[in-house]
């Protein structure tokens, strides 16, 4: 049995756990040097697009795609079932032609999700031009996308209408905590599925960037709850069917703005149901948790919160932050500091990585 001091008082164990769970948690050996982060950048060249794939069980993650060389522009294409895109950007605006930044579909029936994602950069055609995400008719089981930010696409922002189809699987599809912005045709078009605590925003001055709030397609119903569109009467906050063809759209708790026309439309036999606690006061706002910007997305950039507990500005955190005010040194307090905004999703790992190896080597 040990009897050393730093036995007694605990912190001998609290150093191996945290020498044991850092190194299980970083994935890989710590000898004091510095290792590669989890997150990178892929730069697309000039007058190039890229196509990553995604398959059965896959997750990809934690990536940047750099598109702000001149005709550059990716195409990540998930196909399967049960697969996930979390924590990707899109740093600057595409310029590859009418192709989609995510084409999506779980086609094995089971649940796919798409999560944290920047696309808010846009695309440079104002007609003619890219979509932000695409659901394929074959899509047949349910897509979860979450904390998604889209703006500035010529052809929808989340365009996921086509498994509603008459040669589409009927899959269905729920969009919670998103942000779509002066993006054409539609902000969000979906057959069949959910709509919570999202916002749509159309200020752009430019014809080709006032698309629809929601757009229904059939068969319905899209249920919406919690969400606001403000449309600043640029065009409609609803419209219920297309193509001869009726849809539902169910709208609750929703603040969406009425000066277009009265705001709202349908098609053939198409509703639009007012259900309750709705009114005609839309705020611009990102919900929480979704990007604002490409580093928000991989954790390379965190929010901090002033004393009211408003947000303030991004700020990008620094190994100091967790170094003590006495020594200048990362001691064993400051790394679980870092583990803790670690598992909260306030720093990325690149970050962890450096406080860790300062910890270890010191």
């Amino acid at each position: 049995m040990g009897t050393s001091k730093s036995d007694e008082d605990g912190s001998f164990h609290r150093r191996s756990y945290l020498k044991m769970t850092g190194a299980a948690v970083l994935g890989t050996p710590f000898i004091g040097t510095a290792v590669a982060s989890d997150h990178k950048t892929v730069t697309v060249p000039k007058n190039e697009r890229k196509v990553v794939e995604v398959g059965d069980a896959e997750t990809l993650e934690n990536v940047t795609y750099d598109v702000t060389a001149s005709g550059a522009g990716v195409t990540i294409v998930a196909n399967g079932t049960d697969w996930t895109i979390r924590n990707i950007a899109v740093a600057g605006a595409v310029d590859m032609g009418n192709r989609t930044i995510i084409g999506a579909a779980d086609t094995g029936g089971g649940t796919s999700r798409i999560k944290n994602v920047w696309l808010g950069d846009g695309c440079l055609r104002k007609e003619d031009g890219a979509t932000g995400i695409w659901v394929d008719p074959d899509h047949e089981g349910h897509l979860e996308i979450e904390r998604v930010n889209v703006q500035e696409m010529s052809d929808n922002g989340f365009y996921c209408s086509a498994p509603g189809t008459d040669w589409g699987s009927g899959g269905t599809v729920a969009i919670r905590d998103c942000y779509a912005a002066n993006n054409w045709i539609s902000q969000y078009r979906l057959a069949e599925g959910t709509i919570e605590n999202c916002v749509a925003s159309v200020t752009d001055s430019r014809e080709k960037r006032h698309g629809r709030g929601i757009w229904a397609w059939s068969p319905g119903p899209v249920k919406v709850r919690d969400s606001h569109f403000d449309m600043n009467g640029n065009h409609y906050s609803f419209v219920a069917g297309a193509n001869d063809k009726g849809s539902q759209i169910d709208v609750f708790d929703t603040e969406w703005n009425d000066e277009f026309h009265g705001g709202w439309r349908t098609i053939a036999d198409g509703t639009v149901n007012f259900e309750g606690g709705n009114g005609n006061s839309p705020q611009n706002f990102v919900p929480q948790g979704c990007p604002t910007s490409a580093a928000e997305a991989v954790c390379t950039e965190k929010k901090k919160e002033n004393s009211e507990g408003n947000e303030s500005e991004s700020e990008n955190p620094l190994i100091d932050d967790y170094r003590s005010t006495e020594t200048g040194a990362v001691e064993i307090d400051g790394l679980w500091d870092a583990l803790i905004d670690w598992e909260r999703g306030d720093i990325g790992m690149s970050l962890l990585i450096d406080v860790f190896s300062a910890w270890f080597g010191s």
